[in-house]
C-alpha cells in the first residue's frame, strides 16, 4: 500500500495560509491602486508575463518574444542585445508604484494597439513616482491589423519622470499602414525631459503634465523643430491636452540663433540667456539600430 502523507489541523491550517498569502501578493502585484488607471489583467499559471516584485536590479540582454514584464518596486535595465515583443494584450513593459527603468540599448515593441512601455506612478503621491532614463535602442508600439497602432512610451502618474538622452521612438503602425501611433505620451502629472533622440509619431500631453525639450527649439502652432545639444534634429506635432504643457529650454552649451519661443505671439517661452550649466552625467548619443531587426519588427 502506498504511503499516505497525513497532515495533523494546526499543519494543514498553515498550509492553506500560506497558499492564501501567496495568492495575495500576486493578487497585490497586479492590481494598481490608482483608481484613474486600473492595471488588473486576468494572468494564468502558464502566462507569458514575467512579474519582478524583488527590489533588486534585473538586466535583460537577451531575446523575448510574445514576452512581457510587470515590474514593481524594481529595477530594470534593457542592454544591447535585449529584445522584447509583448505577449498578446500587454505593453512589453510595464513599471509602476517606485520603479526604475533604463534603456542602454535593443528594442522593446508593443502588441497591436497596445503601448511599449508603460511607466507608471500606481499610487496618488509623489513618495511612489517611478522613473526612467533612456540612453539608446528603440521603443515601438505596436502594429494594429485592424484600428490605430499603438503608442511608444506612456509616462502616467504623480511625480513619475522620464529622463531622455537619445533612443528611437516610434509610434505604431495602424490598420492602414500609416503610423499613428503616438511616440511620446504623458499623463496625470508626469513629466518627460528631452535631451536627444528620435522620434516617429506625434506626441501628446495633458492632465497637468510637462513635456520638456533642452536645446535650440522654436514652436508655431502644434509643431515643434530645432536641434538638440549633439545636433540631433527635432521636428513633431505635441498635442496639448487638460492642462499639459511644452516648455523649451536653452541650455549654455549651445549656442542658438535665435531664442525659443512659441509663435505667432513672439513671446520667449524662458528667460533671456545665459541660464545655467546643465549636468547631462552619462549622456550618450543614439544607438544605431539595425534595419533589418527595425523591419521584422513591423511587417
Amino acid at each position: 500500500m502506498p504511503a499516505v502523507l497525513r497532515l495533523t489541523s494546526s499543519a494543514a491550517a498553515a498550509v492553506l495560509t500560506l497558499l492564501l498569502l501567496s495568492v495575495r501578493s500576486v493578487s497585490s502585484v497586479l492590481v494598481d491602486d490608482n483608481n484613474d488607471f486600473t492595471l488588473e489583467r486576468s494572468l494564468q499559471l502558464n502566462s507569458n508575463v514575467t512579474i519582478l516584485n524583488d527590489g533588486a536590479v534585473h538586466t535583460i540582454n537577451e531575446k523575448f518574444y510574445k514576452k512581457s514584464f510587470h515590474v514593481r518596486n524594481t529595477t530594470l535595465i534593457l542592454e544591447n542585445g535585449g529584445e522584447i515583443v509583448a505577449a498578446e494584450d500587454w505593453p512589453g513593459i510595464r513599471l509602476v508604484t517606485s520603479s526604475t527603468f533604463m534603456l542602454k540599448g535593443g528594442i522593446v515593441q508593443g502588441w497591436q494597439d497596445t503601448p511599449a512601455v508603460e511607466l507608471h506612478n500606481g499610487q496618488s503621491s509623489d513618495d511612489t513616482a517611478s522613473f526612467a532614463d533612456i540612453y539608446g535602442g528603440a521603443i515601438i508600439g505596436g502594429k494594429s491589423v485592424d484600428g490605430v497602432g499603438g503608442d511608444a512610451f506612456y509616462v502616467h502618474g504623480f511625480g513619475t519622470k522620464a529622463n531622455i538622452f537619445g533612443g528611437l521612438f516610434m509610434g505604431g503602425i495602424g490598420q492602414d499602414d500609416n503610423m499613428e501611433g503616438l511616440s511620446i505620451i504623458v499623463q496625470n502629472f508626469a513629466s518627460v525631459h528631452i535631451y536627444s533622440g528620435s522620434f516617429q509619431g506625434e506626441m501628446e500631453v495633458g492632465k497637468g503634465s510637462n513635456i520638456i525639450f533642452y536645446g535650440c527649439f522654436l514652436q508655431y502652432g502644434a509643431t515643434i523643430t530645432g536641434e538638440f545639444v549633439d545636433g540631433t534634429q527635432l521636428d513633431v506635432v505635441v498635442k496639448t491636452k487638460n492642462d499639459g504643457t511644452v516648455s523649451l529650454i536653452a541650455v549654455s552649451e549651445q549656442v542658438c540663433d535665435t531664442q525659443p519661443s512659441m509663435q505667432p505671439t513672439g513671446f520667449p517661452t524662458i528667460s533671456p540667456r545665459p541660464t545655467p550649466a546643465f549636468s547631462y552625467g552619462e549622456m550618450m548619443r543614439p544607438s544605431l539600430i539595425s534595419a533589418s531587426i527595425l523591419l521584422t519588427l513591423l511587417l
